[in-house]
């Protein structure tokens, strides 16, 4: 499994940019030249993982490619995630203070029932997809992909 510590850490610090005005995280995401595939003004509410995994080494250097990698992925999941990039974007979603909806609901169900991690990364991405889609919100292209493609994977 997953390194404990760089869980704990990577869940200390993954909303490390969260705070900041749009303007900023806009403005921070250009100077960083954060690659996205959609404009910054469409999802800067993604756009706090992938910062954080830019600001944060000048902070702490000592942080691992692995921890920055689950932070920079908590937002918006990716193709390429391993056990602690799923730990962590499951973990950000079923969080106890994190207001409760059906979707949230049903993830925190597989976690409760001892669904595998797979499990519960797909059942909580999918979530997550369920509520913008419910809220009419901007759906990041990167997610329609990646969820086409987990179906793909489920039925071979």
């Amino acid at each position: 499994g997953a390194d404990m510590l760089s869980a704990r850490v990577a869940g200390i610090l993954h909303d490390w940019e969260k705070l900041l005005p749009d303007a900023e995280t806009i403005e921070l995401a250009e100077r960083f030249r954060i690659q996205t595939e959609a404009p910054y003004q469409k999802i800067v509410g993604l756009l706090h993982g992938p910062l954080a995994a830019k600001t944060l080494p000048a902070i702490y250097p000592w942080l691992s490619e692995q921890i920055l990698s689950a932070i920079q992925k908590h937002t918006a999941g990716d193709r390429q995630m391993s056990q602690l990039d799923k730990i962590l974007y499951v973990a950000d979603l079923i969080e106890p203070l994190r207001p409760s909806f059906k979707s949230v609901e049903e993830a925190r169900e597989v976690y409760l029932r001892g669904g595998s991690l797979d499990e519960l990364y797909e059942t909580a991405f999918c979530s997550v997809m369920m509520y913008v889609i419910s809220s009419r919100s901007y759906l990041y292209p990167n997610s329609i992909a990646l969820y086409n493609e987990m179906i793909e994977k489920k039925s071979k």
